[in-house]
């Protein structure tokens, strides 16, 4: 967790907080804590001065994407709910969104950021970010979107050598959420390695470096019923600021396949002219 005294001032004395994943960092100031590892494996977080408020009867051990652990708790139950380094690797970040609305009151919500998931921390890395990952995390007018994070996320060395020293500012390094009363959440398809690619280079190239924004504060925003989103829902920002005809070029330049196969920007084009 990025500052967890800043996450101890959304919390009042007299809340009831709930904690999501915790035990491998385990936060004592919940009193009730639900992860798939027991309570005899959780291990001590950064505020090991802070006495533990909840004991072993106050542990759910369980899968948090199922629906049976959480049929343990009662529509706003809690006054706080903390989930932290944890959508990001599960199946289901989707179920377990509405879970939390469902049960809790308000809460903070903690992922690496785009920028940090899909940069490599050096150019030979095999791997952007962390390869247990399953999900990108974008916030957009208070809206969780989820990209699930594919192959295409690997390909390129997409910070370059030039801009690697940002990873070692933690502002560029995670994406944070204080949210009161509800939120919205979704999944993005992808658009396909062509344009996801393209975008993910768009995305470093035009960053504001100067001014990260890594906290979200997201106030009674209900969910808007989707879960899913395809294709023709959605444009990614390369979209929005380029040609398609252009994208396709510029990652067939990029992958030296324009002259080795002609036909690919058409067959691409026939494709996705139809969504």
């Amino acid at each position: 967790m990025y500052n967890t005294e800043n996450v101890l001032k959304l919390i009042r004395d007299e809340d009831r907080v709930l904690d999501i994943g915790g035990a491998a960092e385990v936060f004592p100031r919940a009193n009730v804590v639900m992860d798939v590892l027991p309570y005899e494996a959780r291990m001590l977080g950064p505020l090991g001065d802070i006495p533990e408020q909840f004991t072993r009867n106050d542990w759910y051990t369980g899968d948090i994407c199922a629906p049976q652990i959480w049929d343990h708790f009662k529509y706003k139950e809690f006054d706080f709910v903390i989930c932290s380094h944890v959508l990001e690797d599960i199946r289901d970040p989707i179920f377990v969104c509405g879970q939390m609305i469902r049960v809790a009151k308000s809460g903070y919500i903690e992922c690496p950021s785009r920028f940090r998931e899909c940069a490599k921390s050096d150019s030979k890395a095999p791997v952007s970010g962390w390869e247990h990952h399953r999900w990108i995390l974008d916030v957009e007018e208070g809206t969780l979107i989820f990209t699930p994070k594919l192959h295409w996320a690997n390909q390129f060395d997409y910070l370059g050598d030039k801009r690697r020293h940002y990873l070692d500012d933690f502002n560029f390094q995670f994406t944070a959420i204080h949210w009161i009363g509800s939120f919205d959440y979704v999944e993005r398809v992808t658009r396909g390695s062509v344009v996801e690619t393209e975008n993910q280079f768009y995305f470093y190239d035009v960053y504001d470096y100067d001014h990260p924004q890594p906290f979200h504060r997201i106030e009674n925003m209900p969910h808007k019923g989707k879960t899913f989103i395809w294709f023709s829902d959605f444009k990614l920002p390369i979209e929005k600021s380029m040609l398609l005809e252009e994208i396709v070029y510029r990652y067939e330049k990029r992958t030296k396949t324009l002259s080795d196969q002609p036909s690919r920007m058409k067959r691409f084009f026939s494709w996705a002219w139809r969504l």
